[in-house]
C-alpha cells in the first residue's frame, strides 16, 4: 500500500518527467523547423522558395509563420547559391526575373523574394542573422538582384546588436567581405556610400570595436581600388 506521501512523491516525479519530455519536444521541434532543406537541384530549390513565399504572402496570419520558416529553410545559406538562383551567367538564374504580387520594405529588390527575405520577422534572431550573413560572404556586386549585401546594411544599421553579434562569429577576412559588399558597385565612391559610412561607422563601433575597425579597413580598401581602375 502506498502511503499519502508517498503517493505526492511519486506525482512530483511524474510531472517533472512530463515537463522534462515537453521541453525536450519544444526543442527539438525547434531545431526541426529551422533546420536548412536539401534539394535535388538548383532548380528545384528556386521552384520551392517560390511557392513558399507565394503561400506566406496569401496568409494573413493563421498560418503565414509556418510558411515563412519554410521559405526561410528553403532560402540560400551561401553567396554561391544565392547567385545561382537569382543571378545571371551566361542565362538568366531560376528566379532571376521572378517578383512577388506584392512589395516590402526593403533597401533592395522590394518586390522579390530578397525582398520578403529581408523583412522576415517570425524566425528568431540569432538565426536569421546567422543566415544573412552567410549570403553575404565573399560577395560582390553584379547588378539586378545580386547587390548592396541584400539589405544588409540597413539591418546593421537599424539592429546593430543581433548582427554585429552574428558577424563578430566570423573570420576577419569573412567580415571584410560583408562589409565590402555592402558598398560595392560599380562605381563604389560615390557620395551615397561615404554617406551611408559615416552613419553605420558610429553605430558599429558601439557594439564592437574590433568590428567598426575592419569596416574601415573593407571600405578605404573598396575607395582605393576604385581610384585605380
Amino acid at each position: 500500500m502506498y502511503t499519502i506521501k508517498k503517493m505526492k512523491i511519486i506525482k512530483a516525479y511524474i510531472l517533472i518527467l512530463s515537463i522534462l519530455l515537453t521541453t525536450n519536444l519544444c526543442i527539438a521541434q525547434t531545431e526541426n523547423n529551422f533546420k536548412d532543406y536539401h534539394f535535388d537541384s538548383i532548380q528545384v530549390q528556386a521552384d520551392s522558395i517560390h511557392q513558399f513565399a507565394l503561400k506566406a504572402v496569401a496568409e494573413n496570419t493563421d498560418f503565414k509563420s509556418k510558411w515563412e520558416r519554410k521559405f526561410f529553410n528553403a532560402f540560400p545559406n551561401s553567396f554561391v547559391i544565392m547567385d545561382s538562383i537569382f543571378g545571371y551567367k551566361e542565362k538568366p538564374a531560376p528566379l532571376y526575373a521572378s517578383k512577388l504580387p506584392k512589395t516590402f520594405k526593403s533597401y533592395v529588390n522590394r518586390d522579390s523574394h530578397i525582398g520578403f527575405f529581408s523583412q522576415l520577422t517570425s524566425i528568431p534572431t540569432d538565426k536569421y542573422y546567422e543566415k544573412y550573413v552567410n549570403i553575404c560572404i565573399d560577395g560582390y556586386w553584379q547588378a539586378d538582384k545580386i547587390r548592396e549585401a541584400f539589405g544588409f546594411g540597413i539591418h546593421l544599421l537599424k539592429n546593430s546588436k543581433p548582427t554585429c553579434e552574428a558577424l563578430s562569429k566570423k573570420s576577419d577576412s569573412e567580415i571584410k567581405s560583408v562589409f565590402r559588399f555592402i558598398f560595392d558597385g560599380p562605381h563604389p565612391d560615390n557620395e551615397q556610400n561615404r554617406h551611408f559610412y559615416k552613419m553605420l561607422l558610429p553605430v558599429v563601433k558601439a557594439e564592437n570595436e574590433k568590428l567598426s575597425k575592419l569596416l574601415t579597413i573593407a571600405f578605404n580598401k573598396l575607395m582605393k581600388e576604385n581610384h585605380e581602375h
